[in-house]
């Protein structure tokens, strides 16, 4: 059964930026990635994907990690190249095989973090875009930071009693969220376009939880990571997808059901 909750969304937005190279085109076969079929089931506009169990390395690509070591580097499957590096040791996260459904790997994160080889950058050009993540917290009400530009800490994404996006100048919106320590697959959609004034959509497990328009916000919203992770409090990371188009509800259903098929969610 699908998780299902009530809240109120809302957000901030402004202007700037692409994903690295928002140029880039997509090749036409995204890498073997593994667990719950071979590809994402939606690979159109894919712009980056990370799954622990591929090419996660403890050394410069050479190594894979197992269950304890440190990351040094984690390739992306979207065929993109938008490789995670952390080449300081104290600040790399640890490969976690015990923490996330079947025995997959996670992306363990306490004050530590990757860096991007381009920018994930999303103007106000760029009209659509979904976010998938997989994930399993420690503890209920700490702060988690999952992206932070290392330039400027005020536009990331924070995920306490609410989950929040904030802009480049540290204004955001939230959604209020009674979180838990269960594993969960969250999405969010954000289409500029939508009605007379743009909307963002949260998704948990496949099931929509909840959304918000703003007038202008959302039209000059900008968002710039060159950063992934950075959590504050210890938090363990399965598959993220990101992608340059607003998932509707059938789309989101069908990412997150293939995620379930690997992780057994719900």
């Amino acid at each position: 059964m699908k998780v299902k909750g009530d809240g109120i969304f809302s957000i901030n937005t402004s202007a700037s930026g692409g994903f690295g190279n928002a140029g880039i085109s997509l090749p036409e076969t995204v890498a073997d990635a593994g667990g719950g079929g071979d590809n994402p089931p939606i690979t159109t506009d894919l712009k980056l994907y990370m799954n622990p169990d591929v090419e996660a390395y403890s050394d410069a690509g050479t190594t894979l990690a197992v269950d304890g070591d440190n990351i040094r580097q984690w390739n992306d499957q979207s065929g993109n190249g938008n490789t995670l590096n952390q080449t300081t040791a104290s600040s790399q996260p640890l490969y976690n095989t015990t923490v996330i459904g079947n025995g997959k790997a996670s992306i363990q994160s306490n004050g530590d973090f990757f860096l991007t080889t381009n920018n994930i950058e999303i103007p106000n050009t760029q009209a659509e875009w979904t976010f998938y993540a997989v994930y399993k917290r420690s503890t209920g009400s700490d702060e988690y930071r999952i992206c932070t530009l290392t330039t400027n800490s005020l536009c990331r994404m924070e995920w306490r009693s609410v989950h929040m996006i904030r802009q480049l100048t540290g204004s955001g919106r939230f959604i209020s969220f009674t979180d838990d320590l269960n594993t969960k697959i969250v999405a969010y959609t954000l289409d500029r376009n939508a009605g007379t004034s743009g909307e963002l959509k949260m998704y948990v497990n496949g099931t929509f939880y909840g959304s918000m328009s703003s007038g202008s916000d959302f039209t000059d919203w900008p968002l710039e990571f060159d950063k992934l992770f950075n959590s504050s409090y210890g938090i363990n990371f399965g598959n993220q997808l990101w992608y340059f188009d607003a998932h509707d509800a059938t789309q989101v259903e069908e990412v997150s059901d293939w995620l379930n098929t690997k992780y057994s969610i719900y």
